[in-house]
């Protein structure tokens, strides 16, 4: 096994497909259950901090908040805003399964709907603000949500440092 084989199939940092995570963040109870996991000794940090949107486990919520911030994520939740090609969406463009695709359309704008009705509800559960949950699900942050985000870049965070003697 070369280096070209190790570089080519990318599994030692694999993490769930968008499909997946897009199933995931479908409801409110399914993002909960994911947010609150019993304690578990073979995840990192006891399972207790875990990002829905990428998938992965953290050992505090420093790093967790760090991650959030962090390009990968953002990346990710992008991603996650438009839905994902499923196999049945194939079918109908190759001309099978119309009916079945239509009534599939059908079921995602009713979940849309219900998702653009309840975002105050849905931004609890991802433990993030309305604002930033309808930059998401539009595209297009509020007036208020760039005025934070102008603020927060003039004033530049300082690391705190511990004196030692």
């Amino acid at each position: 096994m070369g280096r070209y084989s190790v570089k080519r199939y990318k599994t030692k940092r694999r993490t769930r497909d968008l499909d997946l995570i897009y199933d995931d963040m479908a409801s409110k109870e399914s993002i909960h259950k994911l947010k609150n996991q019993p304690l578990d000794e073979t995840k990192p940090g006891l399972g207790q901090y875990y990002c829905v949107e990428c998938a992965k486990y953290f050992e505090n919520q420093l790093s967790l908040d760090r991650h959030n911030k962090g390009k990968v994520h953002k990346r990710r939740v992008r991603e996650l805003k438009k839905k994902p090609y499923t196999p049945l969406e194939a079918e109908a463009a190759a001309g099978v399964n119309m009916l079945k695709f239509m009534e599939s359309v059908e079921k995602y704008k009713q979940l849309e709907q219900y998702k653009s009705e309840n975002k105050e509800e849905f931004a609890d559960a991802l433990g993030q603000k309305k604002d930033t949950l309808d930059a998401i699900i539009t595209g297009v942050p509020s007036e208020e949500f760039q005025q934070q985000q102008q603020q927060n870049q003039q004033q530049p965070e300082r690391p705190e440092v511990e004196m030692t003697d």
